[in-house]
């Protein structure tokens, strides 16, 4: 890679993975979905949550809209520092942009689908309106697998790194491993109306948010630490 690379800009789109977990956080709890409906609540009880709450879900949704876009600046400053890592035909930068792209889709049908129930809840029938929340959490959390794939792509480059030093550090390679690992009972959702692995319980709400937001919010430190970095060895050079 010829030339000095832009690390201002690589730092900036690093620190936008904040604005995402802000978002997240912001508007669940403008939605009153910290913790989520329960999936056991009968199909009435979900319609009057969201005739209920209709105009804090549309804000919510907005802003998630917006909030989650970043999702993808936040990922590809990533990618970037995995390109720096390899030689030869970049596999794991590719397949890592490959998947950005991907999880930044479904991030967005989230927000999508609440707003367009919001839109005329009165109107929807409830067993419908049910199995579109249903839907919206299927889509968010059983999408687990992408994400971990991201993670493992992550570690393989970092133990790949031709530099020295290496771009970031060995333990991120092994944190990313971990996590790609400890959000996997996200796909025990589709088995339980009630209990710890429901998308409103313990293991797969509760646990899987706070290991893949903190994980995006470690990998944002460590990606601007990296730039700036690479920017103290090109005034170096």
């Amino acid at each position: 890679m010829d030339g000095k690379t832009n690390t201002g800009l690589i730092k900036a789109m690093a620190w936008s993975g904040v604005i995402v977990v802000i978002s997240l956080a912001v508007s669940y709890w403008l939605m009153g979905f910290l913790p989520p409906p329960s999936p056991d609540l009968p199909a009435e009880a979900i319609k009057a949550i969201f005739i209920e709450r209709k105009t804090a879900i549309r804000i919510g949704t907005m802003i998630e809209c917006v909030g989650y876009t970043f999702y993808l600046t936040w990922a590809m400053s990533i990618v970037l520092m995995l390109r720096r890592m390899e030689t030869g035909l970049p596999v794991v930068s590719w397949t890592s942009m490959a998947n950005a792209g991907g999880g930044y889709v479904l991030f967005l049908i989230q927000p999508f689908t609440w707003a367009a129930l919001a839109y005329r809840p009165e109107l929807v029938d409830a067993w419908f309106l049910q199995i579109m929340n249903d839907w919206v959490w299927f889509t968010f959390i059983l999408s687990w697998a992408p994400f971990a794939v991201f993670m493992v792509m992550i570690g393989i480059g970092i133990l790949r790194d031709h530099n020295t030093p290496r771009i970031f550090p060995r333990w991120v390679a092994f944190l990313n491993f971990w996590c790609a690992l400890a959000i996997s009972p996200a796909t025990l959702i589709e088995f339980f109306k009630a209990g710890p692995f429901t998308y409103a319980g313990v293991i797969d709400f509760w646990f899987i948010f706070v290991v893949f937001f903190g994980w995006m919010v470690v990998m944002t430190f460590v990606t601007v630490k990296a730039a700036d970095r690479m920017k103290l060895s090109q005034q170096a050079g």
